[in-house]
């Protein structure tokens, strides 16, 4: 294409957007236009006052809290604030102490849980059943009370401990004894 062909294009699009336009205006109707610029101005004007009407009115209620406003007013809001901050503080502190109580039973549980494990594992270990505590401790009791029995438990595998090493320790001296007593029948058939 060439430029002129371009050109042309362009002036004969141009041409079509005049006629349509001229075409659209004589079918305007200025009077539903107007009446409709009319209905917009209006619904504006009605809220613009609306606007205005309540910013007055917050701006009343205001001036009206700034004259009351004394130190004594001040007062009262500041004890009634700090009455309220000291129910809340209190009933957060209730709700703590109530969560550190269940979390130290379930943490004891657990405990319990863990050591019943550990002497099941001890006992598969050393194929001796496992020792049951007749008595379980309850709930509420101290941690103090759970980490005292579980170290009487490890006390109790420290003991089985050492006698699996006596045991070891006796198959060899059986071993170190045969050996002894075939040298000395040897030297006994020689002579």
């Amino acid at each position: 294409m060439t430029i002129t062909d371009q050109i042309n294009t362009q002036l004969n699009s141009l041409r079509d957007d005049l006629k349509k336009l001229t075409d659209t205006l004589k079918n305007l109707d200025v009077d539903s236009a107007r009446k409709s610029a009319g209905d917009i101005a209006a619904t504006s004007r009605s809220r613009a006052t609306a606007s205005y009407d309540e910013l007055v009115k917050k701006a009343e209620e205001l001036v009206a809290q700034a004259r009351e406003l004394n130190l004594e007013n001040v007062q009262k809001r500041a004890e009634k604030l700090v009455e309220s901050l000291r129910k809340d503080a209190k009933k957060n502190v209730k709700d703590l102490r109530k969560r550190a109580e269940d979390a130290r039973g379930d943490v004891q549980k657990r405990a319990e849980e863990l050591l019943d494990e550990a002497r099941a594992t001890v006992s598969k270990v050393t194929k001796r059943p496992a020792k049951k505590t007749a008595k379980k401790t309850p709930a509420k009791s101290t941690a103090a009370k759970s980490t005292s029995s579980s170290s009487t438990a490890k006390k109790t595998t420290a003991k089985k401990a050492p006698a699996k090493k006596t045991a070891a320790k006796k198959a060899p001296a059986k071993k170190t004894t045969a050996k002894k007593t075939t040298a000395k029948k040897a030297p006994a058939k020689k002579a």
